[in-house]
């Protein structure tokens, strides 16, 4: 499962904040604080222990916001997959689309009233064929008729019905002759084609208000198809970092073809009678399924795909877990701000929990923790400073997000945006102070080289104190700036057991 970490620091930084203003507008001043790092490659299990204290990515840009000092504190929220149960409005938004499909009905008409053009309608996306090697959803005929059509009246269970419902006129699960539509979606690894990229630059200029010069396929391949956690063998490892593939294990008796067999990071493409209408970027890690960012036809905003792919990726969650995937069963949701109101929408999705960022302990996303979070818009406010009723989860009071939501999840611009500064102290809640690590601890880093020239030779690891710098001091401030905010735990050393170190953070300078 495991593949060689590589890290590279990149220090504390400051930028304007894009969750402070209205969509395509951003902070006057440099407010948004956070430390990042660069990581060429990285294990699905070291990025799941990363997101579990509070990380996300941006392509292979790797950060965390300083909790006590950043304008709009970014909460890690995740889902219990296998506990969800869709609430009315999850239940209308299935209904809705899959009237659609299987009658070409949209909001507002009634059957038999769909247009001649329908298919394919809204779909500004343009007609194209799967690119790239399809992993999963949607190859083949369909496998037969899934359980319940999601038309009939009554409270959705958190088991079949659910899943039935999702799946019931989708090809691959549902899909029959006598539907008007046909719907399919198709896991592949993910990456940059000319048709994913038209449909991201639609979208951004339609939904974030993006100039049009600004969308580059540069920046679409950096911000949402470049990962770390490629499903790919990794370009760079040593004899002592053993490369294991990312193979998924399931239970033996079960059928896990519509499922993804590698740990990795994938498009989730959504089609319409071949027109590509929606992508889901997701990470599977060996905990979780892990949603990036979602981007949607502008067309086709009556059909609420944002909320459609984040059941989807639900059901992706709960489904691997039933398939005997261990450890699996969260959607991890990115993050949630308190008074932003295009964030909050995530609390409509229940069971969900926020992390302390001061103590890394996931806690329910109750009322209570919700309108105490409202009290605290800013700095950091341990959780455990207030009262938490025992009350049930299900008790969870949701607000609703305003427009079609998945904003810019990870909506760092390094090149324009992004102002070093200095590591600051006290340092950010979760973090070690870097002060405490000796320097005995910092020397014992591995470091992973490589040859260059007519010589090449393999990648090969030696201790950071072996190195000579030109200016020692500042390079191993960074490190040790590194180390802290990752945990030292989690670094490669010369005392780490060989066993050990596939899983560990190894330095990397290029």
């Amino acid at each position: 499962m495991s593949r060689p970490t590589l890290l590279t620091p990149y220090g504390y930084s400051s930028s304007t904040c894009g969750y402070c203003s209205p969509s395509g507008h951003r902070s006057e001043g440099r407010t948004s604080l956070k430390y990042g790092l660069e990581a060429p490659q990285m294990s699905a299990k070291f990025y799941q222990e990363l997101i579990d204290r509070g990380w996300r990515r941006s392509g292979d840009y790797v950060y965390h916001p300083d909790m006590a000092r950043t304008c709009c504190p970014q909460y890690t929220i995740r889902l219990d997959a296998k506990a969800f149960k869709p609430s009315k409005k999850h239940r209308q938004v299935m209904n809705r689309w899959s009237r659609f499909v299987s009658a070409g009905t949209k909001p507002g008409e009634t059957e038999g009233c769909m247009a001649s053009s329908d298919a394919g309608a809204g779909s500004g996306a343009g007609a194209g064929a799967s690119t790239g090697d399809a992993i999963g959803r949607g190859q083949g005929q369909a496998k037969g008729k899934a359980k319940g059509k999601g038309t009939g009246k009554g409270k959705a269970t958190c088991g079949e019905e659910f899943l039935g419902t999702l799946h019931a006129h989708e090809v691959g699960y549902g899909h029959g002759d006598e539907e008007v539509h046909r719907y399919e979606t198709t896991l592949i690894p993910a990456k940059a084609t000319k048709e994913t990229f038209e449909l991201y630059k639609r979208y951004q200029i339609a939904v974030h208000k993006d100039p049009p010069g600004k969308v580059t396929m540069r920046g679409f391949q950096r911000f949402l198809c470049d990962s770390p956690i490629t499903v790919r063998t990794p370009a760079l490892c040593t004899s002592q970092l053993t490369v294991h593939e990312s193979t998924i294990e399931y239970d033996s008796d079960k059928d896990t073809s519509e499922l993804p067999q590698k740990y990795g990071s994938y498009h989730l493409l959504y089609r319409v009678d071949g027109h590509l209408v929606g992508i889901s970027v997701i990470d599977v890690l060996p905990h979780c399924v892990s949603s990036v960012y979602f981007i949607w036809d502008p067309d086709w905003a009556w059909a609420s795909l944002g909320k459609l792919s984040a059941l989807r990726e639900v059901a992706m969650a709960r489904e691997m877990a039933e398939a005997g995937a261990q450890g699996m069963g969260w959607l991890y949701m990115g993050y949630w701000i308190a008074d932003c109101q295009k964030m909050r929408y995530k609390s409509e999705y229940s069971p969900s929990y926020l992390l302390d960022p001061g103590t890394n302990i996931f806690h329910p996303l109750s009322a209570e923790l919700d309108k105490f979070l409202q009290l605290h818009k800013s700095g950091y406010h341990p959780f455990a400073s207030f009262d938490a009723p025992t009350a049930d989860i299900d008790e969870q009071q949701a607000v609703s997000g305003q427009g079609e939501e998945i904003p810019i999840e990870t909506d760092v611009e390094m090149d324009e945006y992004e102002s070093i500064d200095g590591f600051p102290t006290p340092p950010p809640p979760g973090f070690d102070d870097p002060l405490a690590i000796s320097e005995d601890e910092i020397d014992s880093l591995l470091v992973l080289m490589q040859s260059g020239g007519l010589m090449r030779r393999a990648p090969r690891l030696i201790k950071l104190e072996d190195l000579e710098f030109v200016n020692p001091e500042a390079i191993k401030g960074s490190i040790r700036e590194l180390v802290a905010a990752v945990g030292l735990e989690r670094m490669a050393r010369s005392t780490s057991d060989v066993n050990e170190l596939k899983d560990r953070g190894v330095l990397f300078f290029g």
